[in-house]
């Protein structure tokens, strides 16, 4: 059998920023697959394993680590009837593996963490057939450098858009800020946390992609980006469900003018371009328009 654990995938962005679209474009190509859920939270979302191993030796390491486990068992572990880690694995397997965790986390924090993660990944890579995984949680991007604490030859995938049309997708869901404005200043945050971990992280663990590329104007070129950089070869069957699905109609680009009144998609573009100014003095690159 495949070390289930050896070179996975982690997509990431700041949410609503095409992140899926990878995932799945990846999911069609014969030697990867998607996770099931296709977000495992557990490893890198806010107050997961990541966090915790991040804060082993301080004070607040073992709260951490309980904290972890706590949203592990509570939260993550069957988040709705078909997603969550329950569609591959029991409860008293988890409750297990996360004793075993807390009872090493205080003499090797890093060892714990990669046992209890292993452990869990292997099910979920063995529920859905997997060789090699993806996982598409947003905050991959945000913890890229800390990913290789766990997963020192994983690779990452961020996927950038454009601020306006994040926050424009973000005030239709039932998650993230319902104000747009608010919105603009979480992707604004996350750009610069997703910024710090790449430059923190080994030269070449992270590959930072347009979603405006993929979908519209370097199609071709992302894709073969996205595939030098995991060492795949084409897939014949990927290209043909992305050249079939994945359109530029889909990514909605440019939907902030669209969805707002004129006066407040005014005020969108002003206070995008005061966030976009305060990024590029921290010598972030801004994703480009769609519009």
């Amino acid at each position: 059998m495949a070390n289930l654990n050896q070179s996975p995938v982690f997509v990431g962005g700041t949410g609503r920023s095409g992140s899926t679209i990878v995932g799945h474009l990846l999911d069609h190509h014969p030697q990867v697959t998607l996770t099931r859920p296709m977000e495992v939270r557990f490893i890198s979302g806010n107050d997961g394993f990541i966090d915790a191993l991040v804060k082993a030796d301080t004070k607040r390491g073992k709260k951490a680590a309980e904290l972890a486990v706590d949203r592990l068992l509570n939260r993550w572990f069957e988040r709705a009837e078909h997603v969550g880690l329950h569609t591959s694995m029991p409860k008293d397997f988890v409750e297990s593996a996360s004793t075993a965790y807390l009872a090493d986390f205080h003499a090797n924090p890093q060892r714990a963490t990669q046992s209890l993660v292993f452990a869990l990944m292997e099910q979920v890579a063995q529920g859905c057939g997997a060789n090699r995984w993806v996982d598409t949680t947003p905050a991959n991007a945000r913890k890229a450098d800390k990913l290789e604490l766990i997963y020192p030859d994983s690779r990452v995938i961020v996927v950038t858009r454009d601020g306006r049309d994040v926050a424009a997708s973000f005030v239709h869901q039932d998650f993230g800020p319902s104000d747009v404005f608010a919105a603009i200043e979480l992707w604004e945050s996350r750009m610069i946390k997703s910024h710090h971990a790449a430059l923190n992280a080994t030269p070449g663990h992270v590959l930072t992609i347009e979603l405006f590329d993929l979908v519209q104007v370097n199609r071709e070129q992302t894709v073969q980006q996205i595939l030098h950089h995991l060492d795949l070869e084409p897939s014949e069957q990927m290209l043909d469900w992305f050249d079939s699905t994945v359109t530029t109609q889909g990514s909605h680009a440019g939907r902030w003018r669209k969805d707002f009144d004129e006066r407040t998609a005014s005020a969108i573009d002003e206070c995008y371009a005061a966030a976009c100014e305060r990024l590029q003095a921290r010598g972030i690159k801004i994703p480009a328009s769609g519009d």
